[in-house]
C-alpha cells in the first residue's frame, strides 16, 4: 500500500492534473485527436495519474488508471503502451501482449509497442516472434544499448533452439535415466555434508550452515538431492490436499527467487522444517537471486525429507523458459554444468500446480482462471 505521504502527493498531482485544461497529447502513440476536447483531456488526465502510480511501483492501481484512460478514449496507442508496460511488471505477459499489439494496431510506428510486444512474447518462450520486434526496435534505435542488449539476448536463444532441435533424436532419454551416480567420485579434499544414503535432518541442518558460508555442495550429492526430490515429486498429484492438524501452524511462504539469505532467515525466525512445523512454499523458488541453485537444493531436500510435511507449488519460474532469461540456467550451468540444469527443468515439470488446506483454502501460484466454471476436479484431472 501507498504511503499516507504517497497518498497526499497523488492527490495534489491529481487535483493539478484535473485542473488542467489541455488538448489530446499528440507526442509518439497518441493517436487522432478525433474526440470530444474534453473528453480527451480527461483520458489524458487519467493516463497522467497512472504515471505516478507506476512511478510509485503501484502497478496494479496503474493499470486500473491507463483503463479508465482506455475507456474514455480508446484510441490512443500510448495508454495501451503503458497499460502493457506495467503488466510486464506484474508477470501478466498474456495481456502485456494484447495490450502492446493494440497499441501497434492503432499505430505502427509506436517504437515502444514493439519492445513492450517483444518483452510479452519473449517471456511467454515465442522467441522468433520476439527477435522479429527487437529487431524493428534495433534498426529504428541503433544506440539503444537495451534495445541491442535484449536482440543479442532473444537471437541468441533463437539460435540455440534451433542447434537443439537439430541434433535431437525421438528416442532421447530424461536426463535421470542416463545419470549413473555410482560412477561419480568424491574427492578426499571435499569437507563439506555428505549424502551417502537417506537425507537426514543433520544433513540439511549442515547444508543450511554450508551454503549460507556460500560453499557448493558436491555435484554428486546435489544430484542425488534432485533425482531424490524427482521420484517424490512424481508421485505427486497436481493438486495435493493438506490436512492441518488442529491447534497446529502452518506456514504458507512465497516467491524466494534465488534470495537464500531471505530463505535461511525463514527457518531462523520461524523454525526449521519438521513433522511438527510444516510449510508450503508457493513457487518462484529460483530465477533473479544469485542464489537459486542454494534455495532449490535446500527445499528439495527438506521436501525428501518430509514429504507429508513439506509441499511445494509450481510457479511460473519453474519453468526453462523463465530460466533462460531470468538467470537460473546460466547459475546452474557456472556453479555444475548443462545437464543439471536439464535436470532442475525435468523435475520442475513435476511440481504439483496447487495445494487445497483443509478443503477450505485454495493455494496456487498463478491467478484467478480466465473462465468461471473450473472445479477442482478439473484441477486434479491435469496430468
Amino acid at each position: 500500500m501507498a504511503t499516507e505521504n504517497g497518498d497526499s502527493l497523488v492527490g495534489r498531482k491529481e487535483e493539478e492534473v484535473v485542473g488542467k485544461v489541455q488538448k489530446l497529447s499528440t507526442s509518439e502513440g497518441s493517436g487522432p485527436a478525433n474526440i470530444d476536447p474534453e473528453l480527451a483531456t480527461k483520458a489524458d488526465e487519467w493516463k497522467e495519474i497512472a504515471n505516478i502510480k507506476f512511478k510509485e511501483k503501484h502497478f496494479a492501481e496503474a493499470i486500473d488508471c491507463y483503463t479508465k484512460a482506455i475507456e474514455i478514449n480508446p484510441s490512443v496507442a500510448v495508454y495501451y503502451g503503458n497499460r502493457s508496460f506495467a503488466h510486464l511488471k506484474l508477470e501478466n505477459y498474456g495481456f502485456a501482449l494484447n495490450d502492446a499489439s493494440k497499441a501497434l494496431e492503432l499505430d505502427k510506428t509506436y517504437i515502444k509497442g514493439y519492445y513492450r510486444r517483444a518483452s510479452a512474447n519473449m517471456a511467454l518462450g515465442k522467441f522468433k516472434l520476439a527477435l522479429r520486434d527487437f529487431e524493428s526496435v534495433k534498426k529504428s534505435r541503433p544506440k539503444d544499448r537495451d534495445a541491442q542488449i535484449k536482440y543479442t539476448e532473444c537471437a541468441k536463444i533463437v539460435h540455440q533452439q534451433g542447434f537443439a532441435r537439430a541434433i535431437a533424436v525421438e528416442s532421447e532419454k530424461p536426463v535421470s535415466l542416463t545419470l549413473d551416480l555410482s560412477t561419480m567420485s568424491v574427492d578426499h579434499s571435499y569437507d563439506g555434508p555428505k549424502l551417502e544414503s537417506d537425507i537426514t535432518i543433520d544433513f540439511m541442518k549442515d547444508l543450511l550452515v554450508w551454503f549460507k558460508n556460500q560453499k557448493l555442495l558436491h555435484t554428486k550429492y546435489a544430484y542425488k538431492i534432485i533425482l531424490m526430490a524427482k521420484d517424490v515429486f512424481s508421485a505427486c498429484p497436481s493438486l495435493v490436499d493438506v490436512t492441518i492438524p488442529d491447534k497446529n501452524k502452518f506456514t504458507i511462504c512465497g516467491d524466494i527467487h534465488g534470495q537464500y539469505y531471505d530463505l535461511y532467515n525463514i527457518f531462523e525466525l520461524n523454525g526449521i522444517p519438521s513433522m511438527e512445523n510444516p510449510y508450503l512454499f508457493n513457487g518462484d523458488f529460483v530465477d533473479r537471486g544469485s542464489f537459486s541453485v542454494e534455495v532449490i537444493l535446500t527445499l528439495f531436500g527438506f521436501k525428501v525429507l518430509y514429504p507429508n510435511h513439506f509441499y511445494m507449488s509450481r510457479g511460473n519460474h519453474e519453468s526453462i523458459t523463465m530460466n533462460q532469461m531470468y538467470g537460473f540456467e546460466g547459475e546452474v550451468k557456472k556453479k555444475y554444468n548443462g545437464k543439471m540444469a536439464d535436470l532442475f527443468t525435468e523435475v520442475f515439470n513435476w511440481l504439483p500446480l496447487a495445494h487445497v488446506i483443509d478443503n477450505k483454502v485454495l493455494v496456487m501460484h498463478g491467478g484467478l482462471f480466465s473462465t468461471d466454471d473450473v472445479t477442482l476436479d478439473d484441477l486434479r484431472k491435469i496430468d
